[in-house]
């Protein structure tokens, strides 16, 4: 079903927002329907990992830009994979208000709902025997759901991704769909690649500052790695996969592959505790999601091979204005010298920008770093899906308009557009509406040509360009906390972004949108609060 790209443009339209769909949804928020943040299984003993574990301190701004580890190689031990998981999805903050306890976490989340649930494939390393488990920040443990070495068949499973059989471990994404379906609705399936794909940002940056390497792998046969997993069906499901590795832990002679391995027994998913009083089943996700599934190895192998030609940063014979060439942070005026650990600890989404203007300098580094490409299975190494539109409201030294940025010449074009003079009062209004958004210094706009990506990728296009633009969105974040910036996601009226940017993107789809500024307060940056929970609270109404 996947070549049938029926599925995505359905989905795609039937969820666009308007003003008038928002003016006709009847969805309300039942707060005493709340899914817990957590997912708990009461039968299962729990591994604590240890919370001594390193504080990245390599540059913020090269981690984020780098696609290759820049510092010595690092043994992937215990202490490293604590580390990579609490600064990936770790809780950093404690926030209390009258619709309940938040416990925020290294990376953003839609509505603060943090769907998205992280699993350990590994081989034996000491102190942890090889097995399938499930990562909880709430205590900071790992629940161990299958003993033994499972990689090589999760290795056929991506049919036979070489990333996967040379790792000695890999951290598989999956979204617990309720939980921000509560909210969202149907809509929710985009926050599936959002959310995950900012959880990405952070593993990404954290792994280089370590001196290893993760490859993000999107082609894999759905209902295997599911089983493997023991995921409830139409109750969770993987998104991505993300094999860690250095060159000393690469193992050569793990290449010894059988494409049919051994299946993996099927067995019934273990008990967790209830997220929610009632879940309500979200069909028109499903029917998406099963309709972009690969159902066999060679689905996944063919996956790896497929290609998307269109023509990106196409000249568009419009005004240029050349950003400043910033490959490294030491040519960076306004050097900031926190390391990345402290950055993500300072991270959140900002509630109020100042109208002060950010600089040109500023604008150019959040460009440059966050665009320098996603180790996506399928993707060439500089090849991506997606592009950036901003509306510049307040950058010194560019005047406020539409702009796209062309990624290879680190420039910007501005836009002639239906709105010749953008207004804060548009990138508002873009984002339904909310003022943050008007306030922000500049907003950008991550889209794809949808059409494209589906006729050559399938309905898995439409996943994983929305992932890819959750990575990017990600290291917007990162790289705006990095030199003092505050930013903050948001959700947007569909039809109207790629209307303000024609004829530019006339045949172009918005997937996630994210302003950034001066924040007009100062934040208490997080902590690291690693166990914060214990296990009876968890088993608890916590």
């Amino acid at each position: 079903m996947n070549n049938d790209i029926k599925y995505a443009i359905q989905y795609h339209e039937e969820t666009k927002h308007s003003e008038v769909s928002l003016q006709m949804s009847r969805h309300y928020l039942d707060w005493d329907n709340k899914p817990r943040p957590f997912k708990v299984y009461p039968d299962l003993p729990s591994i604590s990992l240890p919370q001594d574990f390193p504080i990245p301190t390599a540059d913020t701004l090269t981690s984020i830009g780098s696609l290759h580890p820049l510092l010595p190689e690092s043994p992937l031990d215990i202490p490293t994979l604590a580390q990579l998981l609490f600064f990936s999805a770790g809780i950093t903050r404690e926030m209390k208000h009258d619709s309940g306890t938040y416990y925020m976490r290294a990376a953003s989340a839609t509505g603060a709902l943090y769907p998205i649930e992280l699993y350990i494939i590994c081989k034996d390393m000491p102190g942890l025997p090889a097995g399938v488990y499930h990562f909880c920040p709430g205590d900071f443990s790992l629940t161990e759901l299958r003993s033994g070495d499972y990689r090589t068949r999760l290795a056929a499973m991506a049919g036979g991704n070489p990333d996967i059989m040379s790792s000695p471990v890999t951290i598989a994404f999956t979204s617990l769909a309720w939980r921000n379906a509560w909210k969202y609705g149907d809509r929710s399936y985009r926050h599936w690649f959002w959310d995950s794909g900012v959880i990405a940002a952070n593993l990404l940056a954290v792994t280089i500052s370590a001196g290893l390497q993760t490859a993000l792998v999107t082609g894999f046969v759905d209902p295997a790695v599911n089983n493997l997993l023991r995921v409830e069906l139409r109750r969770e499901a993987a998104v991505v996969l993300a094999p860690l590795s250095s060159s000393t832990t690469k193992e050569a002679n793990f290449y010894d592959f059988s494409p049919d391995p051994e299946p993996v027994p099927v067995v019934a998913s273990p008990r967790i505790l209830a997220i929610s009083k009632r879940e309500v089943e979200s069909p028109e996700i499903w029917k998406l999601h099963e309709a972009s599934n690969l159902v066999n190895s060679e689905q996944a192998t063919e996956w790896r091979s497929r290609r998307i030609n269109f023509d990106q940063d196409k000249p568009s014979n419009t005004e240029s204005e050349d950003l400043p060439q910033l490959h490294t942070v030491d040519r960076l005026p306004n050097k900031d010298t926190r390391g990345l650990g402290d950055v993500i600890l300072r991270r959140g989404s900002s509630r109020r920008f100042s109208h002060a203007p950010i600089s040109r300098v500023q604008l150019s580094t959040i460009l440059f770093s966050s665009t320098r490409g996603v180790p996506l299975d399928f993707l060439k190494e500089g090849e991506s899906l997606v592009d950036v539109y901003l509306i510049a409201n307040a950058v010194e030294g560019i005047a406020p308009g539409h702009y796209f940025y062309n990624r290879h010449a680190n420039s910007l074009e501005r836009l002639e557009t239906k709105q010749e003079v953008a207004s804060r009062n548009e990138s508002g209004y873009l984002c339904l509406g909310q003022p943050l958004f008007s306030d922000a210094s500049a907003v950008f706009f991550i889209m794809t040509d949808l059409n494209a990506v589906l006729k050559a990728l399938g309905n898995r296009g439409y996943r994983v360009s929305q992932f890819e633009a959750g990575v990017v969105a990600g290291k917007i974040y990162l790289s705006s906390y990095a030199q003092g910036l505050g930013a903050s996601g948001s959700t947007f009226f569909d039809d109207a972004v790629t209307e303000i940017f024609s004829p530019h993107a006339k045949d172009k789809s918005a997937m996630i949108a994210i302003g950034v500024g001066m924040p007009a307060y100062k934040a208490r940056p997080g902590k690291i609060l690693a166990a914060r929970l214990t296990k009876s609270q968890l088993l608890s109404n916590q």
